[in-house]
């Protein structure tokens, strides 16, 4: 299988030789670096032509005329990409040798899968952390559990994508299979919550690549947040975590899926089952008004027939 590596660079001269030598260094080698350069007014555009000079045959390099932004930079980069397995890069981070080797790996090994995504190692100034994943609360083993359930798309909305596009490396018919042309977000979320929403989106648990932690990230790395939350009660809790939860799940699944019918998945089916649990817990009364409300405000998708069933 060959490999395509899609990388976007702004003004990332000061650590771009780093990345690049950890991309030629790896112990099965790419074979082309498709690099967009948004308009860099450092030495980056210098570096660049530089390996391009030594490498010819592996760097394509593509300067835009106007100043394109992230979103719209990382889209151009993936279509130019030629091969099999598109690796997604970002210019200041830095690639274990195997990375490459893994990765087609794991396409050879899980044919089904059209899409895949990988553990970090997090540098921060001198610190390094083993596990960006960990350090976000979310062990290797809830991801496989969820992904075995096909349940990895409610967890990404849930919890906040959680992939970041440099741990993402995606088969070039993939892009045309489900018509991701248009990218309406970032390109992270777009194609993890596109695939993960087609249980096509697989994981390899070690960290094959180290993100930099820096004040210069053109996007950078979600962090958690400090926010003390308040206190509810349990059925206002079960609201909040199953019922509303799949609401924001089923409208992210539409957003990602817009020509399919949201309630022909297992999706839709989990959020019913979850929403008359909640209604069930409400006194008989209470119910029926909350209902009616409801069905007034189109809430829930309840409607007439509801009040006699549930």
């Amino acid at each position: 299988m060959k490999v395509s590596v899609a990388l976007c660079t702004y003004n990332g001269g000061q650590y771009l030789n780093e990345q690049l030598n950890s991309i030629l260094s790896q112990t099965v080698e790419v074979d082309e670096v498709v690099i967009c350069d948004d308009g860099s007014n450092d030495k980056t555009i210098e570096i660049l032509f530089s390996y391009q000079e030594k490498h010819p045959g592996i760097f394509k390099i593509y300067q835009n005329e106007t100043n394109l932004g992230f979103i719209k930079n990382f889209e151009k980069a993936i279509k130019l990409c030629s091969h099999e397995i598109i690796i997604i890069c970002d210019q200041d981070d830095i690639w274990e040798k195997d990375k490459v080797e893994e990765t087609i790996r794991f396409f050879e090994n899980n044919s089904h899968f059209d899409g895949v995504f990988h553990d970090l190692k997090l540098i921060d100034d001198d610190k390094i952390h083993p596990s960006y994943l960990n350090w976000k609360g979310i062990s290797h083993e809830e991801i496989i559990r969820e992904i075995k359930n096909d349940n990895l798309f409610v967890v990404l909305v849930q919890k906040g994508s959680f992939v970041l596009g440099c741990a993402l490396a995606v088969k070039k018919e993939s892009l045309k299979k489900y018509e991701m042309e248009d990218f309406p977000i970032a390109h992270d979320y777009y194609i993890a919550q596109k695939l993960a929403s087609k249980n096509t989106l697989g994981f390899i648990s070690k960290p094959l690549s180290s993100y930099r932690l820096h004040s210069n990230q053109v996007y950078g790395l979600r962090y958690k947040s400090d926010k003390k939350e308040e206190k509810i009660s349990e059925t206002q809790k079960y609201f909040k975590e199953y019922v509303w939860s799949y609401l924001q799940i089923l409208k992210r699944y539409k957003e990602m899926n817009p020509k399919e019918n949201e309630k022909q998945t297992k999706i839709y089916s989990v959020f019913i089952k979850n929403r008359n649990s909640y209604l069930m817990s409400l006194g008989f009364l209470e119910k029926k008004i909350y209902i009616l409300k409801c069905i007034r405000h189109k809430y829930l998708d309840l409607g007439i027939a509801d009040l006699f069933k549930i």
